[in-house]
């Protein structure tokens, strides 16, 4: 496999993400799944929230050789998904790996990499969120070891929490 790694994004890269999304979320229509629907054309919000991460500087670029193929948002608190915790965690949002690329294990490689950051940040737990009805992605995040910690609803989204050990 080739070189895959990841660095904080540029703030001119915020379109790059924005595409990446929609790039995502057009792949689930096709395939029938209702989740993400809103990245097609996503409301202001959205895009707000996009932007607040950037402006954070929580916003990270995933690559395979120096070309873009992926992103993510990692966040050290995430009080409107979890609530406040006293947790020493990761948490990931917007995790997203183009999707010409499916079938490589190159997203299960990415999450080895986020949790070695994590890690190395002094981190224990990894988060994450997922759609609640959405049983593929459910699986693949079990299957890499994320276990199940709860379900909360935002933006009237029903979503199952996930988390996972990693120290």
């Amino acid at each position: 496999m080739k070189q895959i790694t990841f660095r904080k994004a540029r703030p001119e890269e915020l379109e790059a993400v924005l595409s990446l999304l929609k790039e995502a979320a057009g792949w689930l229509q096709k395939k029938g799944i209702d989740y993400w629907q809103d990245w097609i054309s996503p409301p202001p919000h959205f895009i707000d929230w996009i932007r607040q991460g950037f402006e954070q500087n929580e916003f990270y670029m995933t690559e395979k050789d120096g070309s873009i193929i992926g992103c993510f948002r990692l966040q050290w608190q995430d009080p409107v998904f979890w609530g406040q915790q006293k947790d020493n965690a990761g948490y990931i949002h917007s995790f997203t790996i183009s999707r010409n690329l499916a079938g490589q294990g190159i997203g299960k490689t990415v999450l080895g990499l986020i949790e070695s950051h994590c890690r190395q940040k002094g981190k224990e737990l990894l988060r994450l969120d997922c759609g609640i009805n959405i049983k593929g992605l459910r699986k693949y995040y079990e299957e890499y070891g994320f276990k199940p910690a709860g379900e909360v609803t935002v933006l009237g989204e029903r979503l199952t929490l996930y988390e996972k050990q990693i120290t």
